[in-house]
């Protein structure tokens, strides 16, 4: 089993994912559920409404006023293999059944 303290919290929204880092995104998220919620009341449906409001205003909180974007990660910079070197220098290394340039 897994110990308690180590476990994480539930979030409906996973905000550690690069996808919510854009100011863009995250507006556009909050905008379509709100809206959502004004069709619902607009049309009568006052559950849903509640429902979808309610979606709205955790949208608002997780991605504006508790959001903490994650630390940027750098991707690793691989080291040139020596194949590719070895390639380079024999392409410029005269063959031997060609003479020599003078």
């Amino acid at each position: 089993m897994t110990d308690k303290k180590n476990k994480q919290p539930f979030y409906l929204i996973d905000t550690d994912a690069d996808f919510y880092r854009p100011l863009g995104v995250r507006l556009a998220i909050c905008i379509s559920v709100a809206c959502w919620a004004a069709i619902e009341i607009y049309n009568g449906d006052g559950f849903w409404g509640v429902l979808s409001g309610a979606a709205a205003a955790y949208c608002v909180y997780a991605l504006f006023l508790s959001y903490n974007p994650p630390p940027k990660v750098e991707a690793p910079v691989r080291p040139a293999d020596d194949d590719e070197e070895d390639a380079e220098t024999e392409a410029e290394a005269p063959k031997d059944d060609e003479p020599p340039k003078t």
